[in-house]
């Protein structure tokens, strides 16, 4: 090894580079991916506070905590479910890679719904009938719900695109299972909690 190399090399791992460099780089990458989830379920709440203007008083704080709740239960159930999954399929597919993804779709429909809240705020407290309060609430929700699914299948769609056709199927038709889970629980979690959905108050 020449003498340029060693002083290189030297240099780059007195910087905190060289070997380390990956794993700080995936440290920051995944501190980062939290955020953005934690951001977009932040927003959602922004909507649940809309809804929550149709009643007032305790149902703000109710809604504000129960429109991120679908959003929740497809990051932190369903989307582990899938990841092990995908793994058994020997999926070319890391933790860090769908925390991103799930991340982004999360931030994604959380972005929307905070577009709609001022909206939805406005229809729901002039809209006399709740039946299509709920239905204008519902439809806000599937929405975003939707965006964000599609955020999510585009990311892993990359990710797969270079694998076989048959393993392309494979995890396709496991996303599948996933997106009508997910839908089923997200709207169920809406459902039983938001008071203007029909949840028990």
């Amino acid at each position: 090894m020449s003498y340029e190399s060693q002083v290189f090399e030297g240099g780059a791992l007195g910087l905190g580079l060289g070997e380390r460099e990956p794993s700080a780089l995936s440290e920051v990458s995944v501190r980062r991916d939290l955020n953005r989830l934690a951001t977009g379920l932040g927003l959602s709440a922004l909507f649940g506070l809309a809804l929550g203007a149709r009643g007032g008083g305790f149902e703000l704080l109710r809604h504000a905590a129960g429109a991120p709740l679908g959003l929740l239960v497809v990051a932190g159930v369903v989307a582990p479910s899938l990841f092990v999954r995908l793994s058994l399929l020997d999926a070319p597919l890391r933790a860090t890679q769908m925390l991103s993804a799930v991340a982004r779709a999360t931030h994604g429909a959380g972005l929307v719904l905070a577009g709609l809240a001022p909206a939805m705020a406005m229809l729901v407290v002039s809209i006399e009938s709740a039946a299509a309060a709920a239905w204008m609430s519902g439809a806000g929700l599937a929405l975003a719900g939707s965006i964000g699914m599609w955020t999510l299948l585009s990311d892993l769609h990359q990710l797969v695109a270079g694998a076989k056709l048959v393993l392309r199927t494979r995890v396709f038709g496991s996303v599948a299972v996933f997106m009508v889970l997910a839908c089923a629980l997200s709207a169920r979690a809406w459902y039983a909690w938001l008071p203007l959905l029909g949840g028990d108050k």
